[in-house]
């Protein structure tokens, strides 16, 4: 990779770059990052980190792929189960006074947790049709994968033999999700400090999980605050367990047998 000039001030605007799109903070793995693009722009025939960045400002297509290469993706069906549960105990609250609930998963990742709340919805017995969950990412191609529904053994080590038998259809050595039985679902390629956000509407609970560890404490902020102009009042949102939460006077921390959630002011 000699060939690709990048000096350690075109890597840092780049870092930044990365940081104003999407939040995320790179300085600490800068030197994965330069890796990764150099034989990025070596594919892209881009000779300097400082052509990659102004590129990068001005072709959003070129952006799409670059902040696909660089988003991190790790997640499985069933994950923090216990806060799965919960939200979807509240929904089912919600779903008998007979108005749809409206959940969003921000990020989705690749899926596997807007498929097991769309599960755990059937197991307690929410009418798939008072139900809409939509899941976004910034990855194009999570989405894609997303839309698919097609997962490895390591993806569904958590989800029972029964319920693989009920909800997925075995594809040579993956699974397939049965999107016929879940609730109302849909997924979006959206960045949350895009205010195409916005444009989503309102939801009644927002699982956030394990973006904001990426995040400094500036975005972090600017995160929660975003997310409090989409969610209802009296609404809840979960985050990861590792995630640092900022305080915010917009939200009640509330901490019950399930865990903790944030509910809307």
């Amino acid at each position: 990779m000699s060939d690709f000039e990048c000096s350690i001030n075109d890597l840092l605007e780049f870092i930044e770059l990365t940081k104003k799109y999407s939040g995320n903070d790179l300085i600490s793995k800068k030197e994965i990052v330069k890796n990764k693009i150099a034989h990025f722009a070596k594919h892209k025939k881009i000779d300097s980190m400082h052509t990659l960045c102004g590129k990068f400002q001005h072709d959003k297509i070129f952006r799409q792929e670059l902040l696909n290469l660089i988003t991190i993706n790790e997640t499985y069906f069933m994950r923090e189960l216990n806060q799965l549960n919960s939200a979807m105990q509240y929904a089912n609250t919600l779903s008998i006074s007979g108005n749809t609930v409206k959940i969003l998963c921000a990020p989705c990742s690749s899926g596997e947790e807007v498929y097991s709340l769309g599960i755990l919805a059937k197991t307690i017995g929410i009418d798939k049709y008072r139900l809409k969950i939509t899941g976004i990412d910034i990855n194009s191609n999570m989405i894609q994968k997303c839309k698919e529904g097609i997962y490895n053994e390591r993806s569904v080590k958590n989800i029972r033999q029964s319920q693989k038998e009920i909800y997925f259809k075995k594809v040579n050595f993956d699974y397939k999700i049965k999107q016929e039985l879940m609730p109302m679902i849909e997924f979006k390629t959206i960045n949350i400090f895009n205010d195409s956000l916005f444009a989503l509407g309102q939801f009644d609970i927002i699982l956030s999980r394990n973006m904001m560890i990426y995040f400094d404490e500036n975005y972090r902020l600017l995160t929660i605050e975003r997310f409090a102009k989409i969610l209802k009042p009296h609404g809840r949102i979960y985050f990861g367990s590792a995630d640092l939460v900022p305080y915010c006077d917009l939200y009640n921390k509330i901490i019950d047998l399930s865990g903790t959630y944030y509910e809307k002011v």
